[in-house]
């Protein structure tokens, strides 16, 4: 073991995520296949923090959708989609 003092890296965001999310935001309502991933629950998962916006590049929460499909092999494709803005009680037409 030793220390070696060197100065912090930036912290580095996935540019690749936020690539993929303005490409969708280019087509809404188009879905896109985004992602292979080892298994179903990972695919699920990652769907899930797209859909909440748990994931920086798909905000705001409810903008997009995402869907995880199961593939032969063990492996799972996760496809998702722009659907827009969500409506806001400003924005919303019913009230």
């Amino acid at each position: 073991m030793h220390a070696r003092f060197v100065p912090l890296p930036n912290q580095r965001r996935s540019q690749e995520a936020y690539d993929t999310a303005q490409a969708l935001r280019e087509r809404p309502g188009e879905w896109a296949h985004i992602e292979t991933l080892a298994n179903l629950n990972r695919a699920t998962n990652l769907g899930y923090r797209i859909r909440t916006g748990m994931h920086s590049a798909f905000r705001p929460a409810g903008a997009f959708d995402a869907t995880a499909r199961s593939v032969g092999d063990g492996t799972a494709e996760l496809y998702a989609c722009y659907i827009g803005q969500p409506a806001t009680a400003d924005t919303d037409p019913q009230q």
